[in-house]
């Protein structure tokens, strides 16, 4: 899954493509109408997209996608040997315990399930109830606002990304985003 964040309000006809939030995206490769975002390996961290109309891009503030939607952008990123990590960026999960945080009474550590595994997050929210499906943000992945999802610690606790609301995600809407058991482990598409 790729993330596109379209930046017309402040740059005419030009959008950000992020593909990996964690890779260190140090190298800076040009090539037309593209600015590549590179680790030393030649992994694509982000895309400055120059020419939005060019590429075929959707009009849509904010959203996901794949690959096969951004065909010119691919041969153009084959053409420098640039490489694409795909990775799930937002997902459905299931919470299926939650605790106070041990150092704060304004934390909790809910532990979820995504159908194949369990793992716990920190979050501060209060509609985080167990048996409930939400949408997580991965660590790969990026808000609306433009924040990285990484591997985290908050106060001594392991947290391998956030859970997502409307809000982070740009959908004017307010709360958490709810699933049903159905979509378990399955992507939400922005």
């Amino acid at each position: 899954m790729i993330i596109v964040n379209n930046i017309n309000n402040f740059f005419k006809n030009s959008a950000i493509v992020f593909v990996d939030s964690r890779i260190n995206g140090k190298n800076i490769v040009k090539s037309n109408d593209l600015v590549f975002f590179v680790d030393d390996k030649k992994r694509i961290q982000s895309i400055n997209v120059l020419n939005s109309d060019k590429y075929n891009l959707n009009n849509k503030k904010f959203y996901t996608t794949d690959l096969n939607s951004l065909d010119l952008i691919k041969k153009e990123a084959e053409k420098n040997g640039l490489v694409f990590e795909f990775s799930q960026k937002f997902i459905y999960v299931k919470i299926t315990k939650r605790i106070e945080h041990p150092k704060s009474n304004k934390l909790f550590i809910i532990t979820v399930n995504d159908g194949n595994k369990e793992f716990d997050l920190v979050t501060n929210t209060l509609d985080s109830e167990v048996g409930k499906v939400v949408v997580m943000a991965l660590p790969g992945s990026v808000t609306f606002a433009g924040t990285k999802v990484l591997n985290g610690k908050i106060m001594d606790i392991e947290s391998p990304g956030m859970l997502a609301g409307y809000k982070t995600l740009s959908i004017n809407k307010e709360g958490l985003i709810f699933g049903d058991e159905s979509q378990i482990g399955k992507d939400f598409i922005i």
